[in-house]
């Protein structure tokens, strides 16, 4: 970038002094109209850089900066690093409480205002007397989760609502080596990681190609077909499951699918959730939630697959139809 900006300033400069010399009325003119071109480009790159520095926000499932700014505006967490109010334990003694333990699905990654994820809209259906604590970390897989559960201070609660998605998986298969060995940042050019507008380009035009999303949800996919990485997997699942079970809580395991393919990843939450269902837990599985609205009604955006706030009312609404009113899935 500082090349760059070297550059720039190499050119205004001689520009300025072909302007200003008096030897050549013919050099001074072309390089009078030259540099009104110069500046008015000048103005625009300064006015993009401030604008998608200080106003543009967007968040991604890539760390792009656009993304950064969306967290920085929208993402605030507790004492406890969870994305959720303060907790006031003491004010949960009459209700009945309600863990949400998952993934940046359910710390609502793209989502705006926290009472639009699937665990706010819950709420609102729940009343006063429940309590829905949300658990989400960005990142976190079901040997992390598992832990962040134990690491509460609370260890009664009554529901513990379990969120699953795909990539789950990925522990389990880094553990012996299985890398998908896709790194979309490694290709980007100088230019477009210190830039704001570097950086929005970038990922517009040339960028967009280096996400690799297909490749890695056929990598996923590859995995879960892979026994030891399954094998492992499913002892992770399985000790997720005695914990909850050690803490007396009502276990709700939740299944999203690949939420840009669901009906190419059913035979993925289908397996999942029999690990569940063996050791009886009746899953929610949403592949059918999901590939019954479009794509971008069910997804945050273009370049974001997490649930969207529309799509997050569809899995609260299905939660608490099938666990909370006598019925089951």
């Amino acid at each position: 970038m500082f090349l760059i900006l070297f550059i720039l300033f190499i050119i205004g400069a001689l520009l300025t002094v072909s302007v200003v010399q008096k030897r050549s009325t013919r050099l001074r003119t072309v390089c009078a109209n030259l540099f009104v071109t110069y500046a008015v480009l000048i103005l625009a790159l300064v006015g993009g850089e401030l604008f998608f520095a200080n106003v543009y926000a967007e968040s991604d499932g890539l760390p792009t900066l656009a993304s950064d700014n969306w967290l920085a505006r929208y993402w605030h967490v507790n004492s406890l690093g969870y994305r959720d109010p303060e907790p006031d334990f003491a004010a949960w003694n009459d209700k009945v409480v309600v863990f949400a333990v998952g993934d940046s699905l359910t710390a609502g990654w793209g989502i705006e205002h926290i009472e639009d994820r699937w665990t706010g809209v819950l709420q609102s259906r729940l009343g006063d007397d429940h309590v829905v604590i949300n658990l989400g970390q960005p990142g976190a897989h079901t040997p992390l989760e598992l832990e962040n559960l134990r690491a509460y201070p609370v260890q009664d609660p009554d529901v513990v609502i379990w969120q699953y998605t795909l990539n789950d998986i990925e522990h389990a298969a880094l553990s012996i080596g299985q890398n998908p060995g896709l790194d979309p940042l490694a290709a980007m050019p100088f230019w477009a990681r210190d830039s704001h507008l570097g950086n929005f380009l970038y990922w517009r035009t040339s960028g967009a190609n280096a996400r690799g999303g297909d490749q890695y949800a056929a990598w996923l996919h590859r995995m879960y077909d892979t026994p030891m990485v399954w094998d492992i997997h499913r002892q992770e699942i399985d000790d997720a499951i005695t914990y909850i079970e050690s803490m007396n809580a009502r276990l709700i395991p939740v299944v999203f699918p690949d939420m840009p393919a669901p009906f190419a990843s059913i035979a993925y939450v289908d397996r999942v959730a029999q690990v569940f269902e063996a050791r009886g837990y009746p899953a929610l599985r949403l592949f059918d939630q999901a590939e019954a609205m479009p794509y971008l009604d069910r997804v945050v955006s273009a370049r974001d697959a997490h649930p969207s706030a529309a799509f997050s009312r569809v899995v609260a609404g299905a939660i608490y139809q099938n666990y909370f009113t006598g019925e089951t899935p």
